[in-house]
């Protein structure tokens, strides 16, 4: 059963006194309804009761009003859309502006653990997939070359019989060489850290299109060499878990991806020309929550826009100033 509101807990015993008041009066000045006279006072006295209450009823409502706004933005308030503040001019009572004000301060500490959290998440993620990538490239490489050279050797030796045999299994090792070889380049591209953030997604385009017969082109604007490390890595990371929804969903005969600034801020859009999909449905099985999280660990947003039949454009808009005028507006 739904309980009452705060409101009208607090008018039904305000009525209630009132009205006690009124019983105890009428009970001290003896006050008789046989008579005209003391029936025209019991009627005066119940209208002034009801009014009373009518009065305390629009008075408690316009007082509490404030506060029910407050719960109605408290209920909409999602942290996976940073920067949202309550706010509540109508808020005549100094109670209500201190809650309003704590509030949003606890906003912003959420959103700062939450940035910290993530940031400390993805970095670990992040240093773990360059560790494997270098011992996927160093130990295990190297080990596949050795076999490849052993092989090599033996082949000349080797009765005639066995040539073929160990040729194939020299094919196996080298097709086994090439697939550690991507797998390292998946975890932690060498481009990124060799040769930036342009050179890193010519990289991965080409190696998408040749992959899925796709063709993919890249429109650098600007480069974004100023860009942070951890930025660079949010970038790229968005572009290929893009890259890989593409492969795996849209089926689509073409693809665009656009790098450059919007006002100074960096913006980057990854297009398709697929099947689309709704977004009023649930789409986090297709890795959004991931990009998003990686959106926000570059002070960032990330916007998806799509629609059956029509495709699908993602758009990661580094708007940290934005975003740090709304944390120095909170605190």
């Amino acid at each position: 059963m739904r309980k009452p509101t705060l409101a009208t807990q607090i008018l039904a015993i305000n009525a209630l006194l009132i009205v006690a008041t009124a019983a105890a009066a009428i009970a001290a000045a003896r006050l008789s309804l046989d008579d005209v006279v003391g029936r025209r006072q019991a009627l005066v006295l119940v209208a002034g009761i009801l009014g009373m209450v009518l009065v305390n009823s629009v008075v408690l409502r316009r007082r509490f009003a404030p506060l029910d706004k407050l719960i109605d933005v408290m209920e909409r308030i999602d942290l996976a859309s940073p920067g949202q503040r309550a706010d509540v001019p109508e808020a005549d009572s100094e109670d209500v502006v201190r809650l309003v004000q704590a509030f949003n301060r606890m906003l912003g500490r959420l959103e700062d653990e939450r940035s910290r959290t993530a940031a400390a998440v993805l970095h670990g993620q992040e240093s773990e997939r360059a560790r494997v990538a270098r011992d996927l490239h160093d130990e295990c490489n190297q080990a596949l070359t050795a076999v490849l050279l052993r092989l090599e050797a033996h082949v000349h030796d080797a009765p005639a019989g066995l040539q073929a045999e160990l040729r194939e299994t020299k094919t196996v090792a080298i097709a086994a060489m090439d697939e550690l070889l991507r797998l390292a380049r998946e975890l932690r591209p060498a481009a990124l850290d060799d040769h930036g953030l342009e050179a890193a997604l010519r990289t991965q385009m080409q190696r998408f299109s040749d992959t899925t017969g796709v063709p993919a082109t890249l429109r650098c604007y600007d480069p974004l060499n100023d860009l942070a490390d951890h930025e660079q890595t949010v970038v790229y990371r968005v572009v290929q878990e893009s890259l890989s929804n593409i492969t795996r969903h849209a089926r689509a005969a073409s693809v665009v991806v656009e790098v450059g600034r919007d006002h100074g801020r960096p913006v980057v859009r990854i297009v398709d020309d697929g099947v689309g999909f709704s977004t009023l449905e649930d789409s986090d099985g297709i890795g959004l929550v991931g990009m998003r999280e990686r959106a926000r660990l570059a002070r960032g947003r990330l916007q998806v826009t799509s629609a059956p039949g029509r495709g699908t454009a993602v758009e990661l808009r580094l708007d940290r100033d934005l975003w740090l005028a709304s944390e120095q507006e909170a605190a």
